[in-house]
């Protein structure tokens, strides 16, 4: 028999799931390696002549290496991984050693064995959350650099692509999946149907089904799966589903096209405020986002109350310039209750808690609130702008990508140039 080995997907959790290639493959194989955690989900299949080989998170590479090895020396050999073994799993690292060494396809059978993954599962027990297009997005940035990430969320909610983002949050990364529902916020409406699905199949599993508004990051770890429907998709009873589309396109070619707006009742209304000359606009924080604030707002002309106990050296010079009035203290409940009602007040502290508390101080006194660190809390969002040939070209994120939007602005800008 020639040097053999199997990449077996052992499926979601559930034995039951198990193909019945995946159960013979292990049945007969002389070797078992995968990591840990997988192995315990296929303990009652194990026998105890097989050599059980365990791996711990984040060596895939030196797994694939030890499996290739055994092979090799003729042993039966299967590599475990849970879900679909081609799915962000094993297989990958097993042909890389095997590039590595310049292998040539003679020598060693590899098999390939498909299985259930977690997003099929998941989307299973949801009803039909997947009938139409979809793709899966992994929110870990250990192996693929979070502005290539970045750019992938923002492609697929602007392609209305049902989408799944798997290694939602961990310990050591609990920013990440925020920062992906503010993309899909920015993109779609916020009565979306978003699951959170945990331990699919598993003893513990549980799926939520709740909206983009009032998804609870803090739910979420490294065994769940967040899917985000598309602009179609909707809650019926306890499922989500997602058309398959071609009734709507039917009625699309003899409806008005305004029935059909991607986003019909957007939440954001953009305009532009004029006679900012003298207007009092209360800007609470002294650092660097501060800075750049202050900076366009006085370019504008605006009466500006500073509040904070620190400030940059650029904001000091100002300071020193009478450009602005300075309060040298920390922020107080109330500050914005003044005698000269502010026009328009920005949050630009370090400090989330403080920040917070002036969106709402804001919204109780009606009044304009811009919120550098989570955008969503406060009612104004400044875009990025350029002036060309009396245009005046505003480009804007939400406030959740201001460099993105910078350089877009940047791209339209110097496009009308050369077209004009």
């Amino acid at each position: 028999m020639p040097n053999s080995l199997t990449l077996v997907s052992i499926g979601p959790g559930d034995l039951d799931q198990m193909t019945i290639a995946a159960r013979n493959a292990l049945l007969s194989a002389d070797v078992i390696v995968g990591y840990g955690a997988y192995l315990e989900l296929i303990r009652p299949l194990l026998k105890p002549e097989q050599t059980i080989i365990t791996g711990q998170m984040r060596s895939e590479i030196e797994r694939a290496t030890q499996a290739i090895d055994l092979a090799f020396t003729g042993k039966q050999v299967a590599v475990v991984s849970s879900g679909d073994i081609g799915i962000y799993a094993m297989a990958a690292p097993v042909f890389e050693v095997l590039r590595q060494r310049n292998w040539q396809g003679t020598d060693l059978k590899i098999t390939v064995l498909p299985g259930v993954s977690a997003i099929q599962a998941g989307a299973a027990h949801l009803g039909g959350a997947i009938s139409h297009d979809f793709c899966l997005i992994s929110l870990s940035d250990l192996l693929t650099p979070w502005e290539i990430i970045e750019k992938r969320l923002w492609a697929a909610a602007w392609g209305d692509f049902v989408v799944a983002l798997y290694n939602p949050r961990s310990k050591d990364r609990d920013w990440q999946l925020n920062h992906a529902l503010g993309i899909f916020q920015n993109q779609r409406n916020a009565q979306t149907p978003v699951a959170l699905i945990k331990n699919v199949t598993r003893e513990n599993e549980s799926i939520e089904i709740t909206t983009l508004a009032d998804f609870d990051v803090t739910k979420a770890d490294m065994l769940s799966l967040v899917l985000i429907g598309n602009s179609q998709s909707y809650r019926f009873l306890d499922y989500l589903i997602t058309p398959r589309g071609y009734g709507m396109a039917k009625e699309r070619e003899s409806a008005p096209p305004e029935l059909f707006e991607t986003n019909p009742t957007p939440e954001t209304w953009p305009i532009n405020l004029t006679k900012l000359r003298k207007s009092l606009v209360v800007v609470v924080g002294g650092g660097k986002v501060a800075e750049r604030k202050l900076r366009r707002l006085l370019a504008g002309g605006a009466k500006i109350c500073l509040i904070s106990p620190e400030v940059t050296t650029q904001i000091a010079k100002w300071i020193t310039d009478q450009q602005l009035q300075w309060e040298e203290r920390i922020y107080q409940k109330g500050d914005l209750a003044r005698e000269n009602k502010p026009f328009l007040v920005i949050a630009a502290t370090n400090a989330r808690l403080v920040n917070a508390q002036i969106a709402q101080e804001a919204e109780e006194l009606g009044l304009l609130c811009n919120v550098v660190d989570k955008p969503q809390e406060g009612n104004v969002h400044f875009p990025a702008v350029e002036r060309l040939n009396g245009l005046v070209i505003a480009v804007s994120t939400e406030g959740l990508d201001p460099a993105r939007a910078r350089s877009e602005c940047a791209k339209i800008a110097a496009w009308l140039e050369q077209t004009s």
